[in-house]
């Protein structure tokens, strides 16, 4: 199915579809073909503005309606079902579009306790960053990644032993979760604010992330500071099919998330 069709179901043909697309997308040295679904493609078409903060609405959902699809990259197995279940359990319809790293299938530490399953619980939008052993004033640095990476930057970070720097999960891309990622942000006011993806710069969410990010410091909590990145450089190509290489890709991009802004690469 033609993702021109998908996205444009609603503005063109005037019809609901509940459609949801697996699409597979995780950086494991397998080479291009192997690695990305292009997931800039399908964030680049989606309609919601960059520069509007929506009002809020948790009963009608009306961000999602007024969006012509969902992309998503889930990086728990509740979460995960939680996105099928409000999928079906909504009374409109909309394009569910997964991005799904087949390495989370055997990753240990990638489980949800049986509560996150059961009444009361939901699909989170964003995932908060874990309690600080550090006061929330003093915490440096506030990380927002997406998928499968989050695993191996707080292996990463407890592996240095590094407690200054917070880690927040952006399981909804699109739309824009513009009201909890305020939540995060509010919640670490002396942060840097940085990006880190596996993808190069060009390619997976930073262009659609960056804008909106800006948007809720500048016009949701009033604070003018840059969005850092780390990831991978600019490139062609999707991924790498050389082991060596990727793996010094990845060493690189984890060790600029890091590095504090005065030795940072925006």
């Amino acid at each position: 199915l033609s993702p021109v069709c998908l996205g444009s179901l609603r503005r063109a043909a005037i019809r609901q579809c509940g459609l949801v697309v697996l699409m597979p997308h995780g950086y494991e040295g397998g080479g291009p073909e192997h690695s990305s679904c292009r997931m800039e493609r399908f964030l680049q078409m989606t309609d919601d503005d960059p520069s509007v903060i929506p009002e809020k609405n948790g009963h009608t959902q009306i961000q999602i309606q007024r969006c012509n699809w969902q992309f998503i990259n889930c990086s728990t197995p509740a979460n995960y079902f939680h996105a099928l279940r409000r999928q079906v359990k909504r009374n409109f319809r909309k394009p569910l579009l997964v991005a799904s790293p087949k390495s989370l299938l055997k990753l240990r530490q990638c489980v949800s306790p049986k509560e996150d399953f059961l009444e009361g619980s939901s699909f989170k939008r964003v995932i908060p960053a874990n309690e600080m052993a550090c006061a929330a004033e003093s915490v440096r640095r506030h990380i927002f990644c997406t998928g499968k990476i989050y695993y191996e930057l707080i292996a990463e970070l407890e592996m240095k032993g590094i407690d200054h720097i917070a880690v927040s999960r952006l399981e909804q891309i699109a739309p824009f979760p513009f009201d909890t990622v305020q939540e995060e942000l509010e919640r670490f006011p002396n942060a840097e604010l940085m990006w880190v993806q596996e993808e190069p710069k060009n390619m997976g969410a930073w262009a659609y992330v960056q804008p909106r990010f800006y948007t809720t410091l500048l016009r949701g909590i009033q604070r003018d500071i840059p969005v850092l990145y780390a990831g991978r450089k600019v490139n062609p190509s999707p991924a790498t099919g050389f082991p060596k290489q990727h793996k010094a890709e990845i060493e690189e991009f984890m060790e600029r998330s890091k590095q504090l802004l005065n030795s940072s690469m925006n």
